[in-house]
């Protein structure tokens, strides 16, 4: 990752990395270039056909838990590379060209890596839209108070009253557990229903108020919701229902 030529000239020294440093920072660089890329197809690709995911659980329980390792260590590499190259340049050596390229390509590495989970789903928004679990990454879109892509799976069709498959909740559900105000402006404005309940019977006003978020609470009863809160009984068979049908997904049934 850098040049390892030292030459003389009028302009002075050639800095230069020993090989063992170029090499540890190549492959750190490899390393966590799987690893974002993976992270990067969880959120895109298994999400679009499995669902939300938790990003990377899978595969910190596997092997390829050692993968997390990497960007930690590449960070390491970088800070001590550039604390070596502001040096070299205190010392009016010439750093050159292929360093600044490594380095400018571990800074875009970091920055494709750092981007929130709601950036790749906009930029594959068509893709999510059309698939089975559209209402769950509406609603849990909604969840993240991600309101770009809340709108952006609207507007590509997914209705704006649609549930998840687990309990049942619409985007107005999750807007008012996270207390969004914004997004709950947007729903009703695209015709969602304040008092949709859940699988345990809750409306948004009751998960708002549950939450805590008294803000949103006042802005839902403006907007014509009610409070409405499921039985214990309901509340019972929504837990043995949700229990069954993660026995069944599991053994494949």
């Amino acid at each position: 990752m850098d040049d390892h030529q030292e030459s003389t000239g009028p302009q002075g020294t050639d800095a230069k990395l020993p090989l063992w440093v170029c090499v540890a920072g190549a492959i750190l660089f490899v390393g966590t270039a799987i690893l974002f890329a993976r992270l990067i197809w969880e959120e895109t690709v298994w999400t679009w056909e499995r669902g939300p995911q938790m990003v990377g659980f899978s595969l910190a329980h596997d092997v390829g838990a050692i993968l997390f390792i990497f960007p930690f260590l590449l960070v390491v590499w970088t800070a001590i590379v550039i604390a070596v190259t502001v040096w070299n340049l205190v010392k009016k050596k010439r750093v050159s060209r292929m360093r600044w390229v490594a380095l400018g390509v571990i800074l875009t590495l970091f920055v494709f890596g750092s981007l929130p989970e709601g950036v790749w789903q906009r930029a594959f928004i068509a893709r999510m839209a059309a698939s089975p679990h559209a209402g769950d990454l509406l609603l849990y879109a909604a969840y993240r108070g991600d309101l770009g892509t809340v709108q952006g799976l609207i507007s590509h069709g997914v209705a704006v009253n649609a549930i998840d498959r687990a309990y049942w909740r619409t985007a107005l559900h999750g807007a008012a557990a996270k207390g969004d105000a914004p997004t709950v402006r947007y729903l009703f404005s695209k015709g969602a229903d304040v008092n949709a309940v859940d699988r345990s019977g809750d409306s948004p006003l009751e998960l708002a108020i549950s939450n805590h978020q008294d803000l949103t609470a006042r802005l839902l009863v403006e907007l014509g919701a009610k409070r409405i809160q499921g039985s214990p009984a309901q509340r019972e068979k929504a837990i043995h229902d949700q229990v069954q049908e993660g026995i069944k997904g599991l053994s494949g049934r």
